[in-house]
Order: C-alpha cells, then structure tokens, then sequence
C-alpha cells in the first residue's frame, strides 16, 4: 500500500487537521488536508480529490430542493404540443412511456420510466435529506447509506441527458410544424440545467467529511498492517476489516471487489454483440399513408446533414456510435493492461476510465428523444412512428456498458505498481 503525507497540489488555505483517505481509483492511503479554496489531486494518479473553489453545500442543497420540486410538474404537465391542419398531439412524459409500452416495447419503456422519472426523484430526495440534515446537524446513522446510494444514482438519473433528446427532438419537428413548449416542458429545462448546477456546486468530499468519520476507522499507527480503503466513501480501515461493512457507508469492503474483471468483461462481450444490431436495424420507424421507412442511426445521421442541421448529426453520431464504441475499446484495454500486469501509462488508463465511466449515459439522447416526439406523430394511417429494433438494441448496449464500468474496479490497473513498490 503506497502511503503519501498530503496530496498533489494542495492550496496554500489549509486547515491544521488532515484526514486519511484512499484514493477510490489507485487505492493509494494519503493524508488530505482540509481547505479552504483550490483544489486537491491524488499524489499517485492525478486524479481530483477535491474541489472547494465554487463549491457550497448551501448552494447544492438549493439547487437540489429546486430540482426536485421543479421535477414534480415536469413529470406531470405538458412538454410539447403540435397543431396542424386541425390535428393536435400532446407529449407528456409518461405519455412517451406509455406509447412505448403499448407498442410492446416493454423493456424499453421500464428503462426509460426508471432513468428519466424514479431515479432523478429519488436521488434528489436523497441528496436533499442528506444535505439539509448535514446543514441543520442531523446527521444520523441513515445519513452515510443514503448519500453512498444518492452518489451511486448520479449517473443513472438522467434530467440533463433528458434535455438534450427534448431539444433534439424539437428540433426535429419545428421545421415542419408548429410546435408549443408546455409548462412540463419550461420545468424540464430548468431542472436539467439545476441538476448540472447541483453537481457543479456539490463536494462530495466535503459531505463524506460532515458526515463523520467513525472511530473503528483504520490510524496512521496501523498503516503497516496494510488498510483497506472503502470505494465508496475513501474511508480507510484496518486490514481485518475485508468482508465486513463500511461503518460510514455501510457498503461491504473488498480489497478488490470479487469477480470484478469476470462480470465486467462479460457485459463488454455483450456490448459487442448488440452494437452491430444498434447500428444495422432501425432505430425508429415511420408510416406515412400506410408506407413504412426505417431509420437506423447513420440514415438519421445523415438527414441531419442534409438538412443542414450540423451540430445535431455531429451529437447524435458522437453519442449514440461514437461514445458506445469508445467505451467498449476502452474497457477492453483495461482489461488486457489488468491480464498483462502492466505497468506502462497508468495515468493514462485512470484518466481513460474516469472518462468512459461519465460519458456513457449520454448514448441515451436518441433514445429520449423518440419519447419525447413518438406521442407527437400518432395519427393513426395517416403518420405514425413507433420503434425500430435497433432501439432496445441501443438501450440495452447503454445499460450493459454502464454496468460494465461500474463493475470493473479500477484500483486493479495500479496493482502491478504497487507490488513492484
């Protein structure tokens, strides 16, 4: 186990009492002190500790009652409606939901439901009641477990990513008809801008920080017996802590979590099996007087040249073929650099993983915006559009690439430094 007294880059505004943490990427045991402003690095692999500068816990907390109370009519009221030749459609969200199911699109649907719907309100709901009692000095025993699910939801809770398929699929339908804005839709807008406020303005270290750090929590007297570090909350324990529960965050502590590489790969292989069926089949499929055409990605991609629209074609190819590919070439060199014991750029492959782990829930985009326009374009013979099998294709090939980043642990790719140490 490396040990370091403080880590890389510190800010001159300290406070006198450091406390010991495990890097969550390198799992290297180091001293950070507490600051006021600036930034903290890992002293092993760069990678960011901290970040005080913008930083409030007032501001977070604001920012997250906000989001959660504007998520509540977003859900509920109107987000768009078209009128033509005295034809009307309106778009809710569980309508989209709703058109999905009835079409049989089961597996699609409930994705969809529990990533733009369950897991916003129930992460906010969480990081609310974990700040406020954290302002008010309410912390409990409840506090640690709710914030470790609350940070585990991040990425699965998809307001933002929901936003961009909103204006994708406005986009899409104002050239041709008129299009209205409802009051669901305004709401949706601002709690997907609150919710990449919340995460610029939180500091999750410094809400572990609040939280409190148990006695049972390994001391720098013990540092030889070789302490485990939790993955979750960077708490660091005794070696003989292996298999029991963090008493911070209650998750069960592993050196390195069992069967990570094995499930990991798995999932990759099936990422490589569904990408092609992403790409080949038709992502959605339109009728207009009784005449079907697909759409895969790429045809749509195109349109959007076509029509000039650049800036979209370039979104849509970056995240729904560029981002899914990256992951899975990524992942695989992760893992033959795990099978290698290699040794060469480290940082590197850290940086690689921070990487793919946060940009792989924006391969959602295409999906959101069929829920948001499919309620919009349901005439009947005269122009429908329903989903392409390239759509659960897709779905499913964001899912298992995000479970397979999740999985893998990524303290593997340090190992063969640190045994060398």
């Amino acid at each position: 186990m490396l040990i370091s007294d403080a880590a890389l880059a510190p800010t001159p505004s300290l406070s006198v009492a450091p406390v010991m943490i495990a890097c969550p990427d390198c799992a290297t045991v180091q001293f950070m002190p507490e600051i006021k402003r600036g930034h903290l690095s890992c002293c092993t692999c760069h990678a960011p500790l901290q970040r005080k500068t913008g930083r409030s816990l007032d501001a977070a907390l604001a920012c997250s009652l906000g989001t959660l109370a504007l998520l509540l009519p977003a859900n509920l009221c109107l987000l768009l409606r078209v009128s033509k030749a005295g034809l009307v459609a309106s778009s809710y969200l569980f309508s989209g939901v709703a058109v999905l199911w009835s079409h049989g699109w089961v597996f699609t649907a409930a994705a969809v439901a529990m990533q733009a719907v369950v897991f916003p309100l129930l992460r906010f709901s969480l990081l609310s009641a974990v700040l406020a009692s954290i302002r008010f000095g309410r912390v409990g025993p409840w506090t640690g477990p709710a914030f470790r699910w609350c940070c585990h939801l991040d990425l699965w809770a998809m307001p933002d990513v929901f936003l961009l398929g909103f204006i994708i699929g406005y986009s899409r339908l104002a050239p041709f008809v008129p299009v209205e804005i409802g009051a669901g839709g305004w709401c949706l807008i601002g709690a997907a801008l609150l919710t990449m406020l919340t995460r610029a303005s939180h500091d999750r270290r410094e809400t572990w920080r609040r939280i409190g750090q148990p006695a049972t929590t390994a001391s720098a007297e013990r540092l030889d017996a070789d302490p485990l570090g939790c993955p979750a909350c960077d708490l660091v324990l005794p070696a003989d802590a292996e298999g029991s529960r963090c008493p911070r965050c209650r998750l069960r502590i592993w050196r390195r979590r069992p069967g990570s590489l094995t499930n990991a790969f798995a999932l990759v292989i099936a990422g490589f099996a569904l990408y092609p069926i992403a790409n080949a089949y038709p992502l959605s499929v339109i009728t207009l007087a009784g005449a079907q055409t697909g759409h895969t990605l790429y045809s749509s991609v195109m349109r959007l040249v076509e029509a000039n629209l650049w800036p979209l074609a370039c979104v849509i190819f970056t995240t729904s073929i560029g981002i899914p590919l990256a992951k899975l070439v990524g992942l695989c060199w992760l893992f033959l650099s795990v099978r290698m014991k290699s040794r060469r750029h480290l940082v590197a492959k850290t940086r690689t993983f921070r990487l793919i782990d946060e940009i792989g829930r924006w391969s959602n985009a295409d999906i959101f915006t069929l829920v948001v326009y499919m309620p919009l374009v349901q005439f009947g013979q005269l122009a429908t559009v329903n989903l392409g099998q390239g759509a659960p294709a897709l779905q499913a090939l964001v899912i298992v690439t995000m479970l397979a980043s999740g999985l893998f642990d990524q303290r593997l790719v340090w190992d063969p430094a640190r045994r060398l140490a």
